[in-house]
């Protein structure tokens, strides 16, 4: 091969995304994807379709409306607010704009997988610091801040494990970083952060600097597949990052649909609804057949086997598999023993339960 990428490139493996078929069912039951049981709203598609029959025109560059709209939804200024398709694409915008050759970038261990190829890309240097089953540790973080650090990338509510970091932990780990290093909070999630003590990241965007907070459309507004995502941050970086993003970061669909599903809120109070509904149902009947699952502020949970003898997640997994049931498996070693389960209808959910119980009691 007469051409190379460069060498930390080269080594990335392939971010494995979950599977949705299996042989023998036509419709199994896919867990294996974080996306929203209720999919999208009426209205969302409704625009959608209707925007497609512009479909062979270029999109509006201006997404003042879309702006517009997120800010009075979340009380936000729209004018720092960048747009992308998804916010996969804009954390690598990011991560590419604030760090590079000999920069390195902080990320907790078993945090989103796709956190250290976003260093490699830039040319900077991942450092994985260790987490607490699971939680973000933050004393680890800040035990690995040097002048070299320029980024710490969590993710807030968690992906894959679901936890999460109340507010104050959030400002003490910022407050513990150099005024030069970024903080990003990927808070593709927050919706359904459930606790009292959670805090949004756009909070700290308005006191500090050094914060840029990533939000989507694919899990409680349920656009998974019209790939559409934003983030908040200082005017500077956002002028920065719209200058050097795509020339249409937003699709003429996903455009019309984003306004439209941000203004359809009751279809989002259900969607949260039914997914709390879920968390705690599901959570405690696994709980009862002797599994461990981990607490939930996303639309997921996170499933231990190793605390029953002769259960493994492997094993769970192909007997689930066999009874047309998809959970996500992982192939890091730490997540050898667990499998994550999206919440889903409530066909779906009560039949995945059915399954996971006689499988513990075979």
């Amino acid at each position: 091969m007469t051409i190379k990428a460069r060498e930390p490139l080269a080594e990335i493996g392939y971010y494995m995304v979950g599977i949705s078929k299996l042989p023998g069912f036509e419709q199994p039951i896919k867990l294996s994807s974080n996306e929203s049981a209720l999919g999208m709203s009426p209205d969302a598609l409704t625009a959608a379709q209707q925007a497609m029959g512009q479909g062979h025109l270029y999109p509006e560059v201006d997404t003042e409306t879309l702006a517009e709209v997120l800010g009075e939804r979340y009380h936000l200024d729209p004018q720092r607010m960048a747009f992308g398709p998804g916010s996969d694409e804009l954390l690598g915008r990011i991560v590419n704009t604030f760090s590079g050759p000999g920069d390195e970038l902080i990320h907790s261990k078993n945090a989103y997988m796709q956190f250290p190829i976003y260093a490699k890309l830039a040319g900077a240097t991942p450092v994985a610091a260790p987490d607490l089953d699971f939680h973000y540790d933050v004393d680890s973080i800040l035990e690995r801040a040097n002048p070299r650090t320029r980024i710490v990338l969590i993710a807030n509510p968690d992906n894959p494990s679901g936890t999460c970091l109340s507010g104050s932990e959030v400002r003490r780990l910022h407050a513990g970083l150099a005024p030069e290093t970024l903080l990003i909070v990927d808070a593709a999630y927050e919706e359904f952060a459930d606790i009292e003590d959670y805090e949004s990241g756009t909070r700290l965007v308005h006191e500090f600097d050094n914060v840029i907070v990533t939000r989507t459309f694919s899990k409680v507004y349920g656009l998974a597949g019209l790939r559409l995502g934003w983030c908040y941050g200082p005017l500077q970086a956002i002028d920065t990052l719209v200058k050097i993003g795509p020339s249409f970061p937003v699709n003429t669909a996903a455009y019309a649909a984003g306004i439209a599903a941000v203004r359809d809120t009751a279809h989002v109070d259900r969607a949260l609804v039914h997914n709390r509904k879920w968390i705690a149902g599901f959570t405690r009947g696994l709980t009862e057949m002797g599994l461990k699952v981990y607490p939930s502020q996303t639309n997921f949970m996170l499933v231990e086997f190793s605390q029953t003898p002769g259960k493994t997640a492997s094993e769970a997994n192909d007997w689930l598999n066999r009874h047309g049931v998809i959970p996500r498996q992982f192939a890091p070693d730490d997540f050898s023993n667990k499998l994550r389960f999206t919440v889903g209808d409530d066909a779906g959910m009560q039949k995945t339960m059915e399954v996971l119980e006689a499988f513990m009691r075979q």
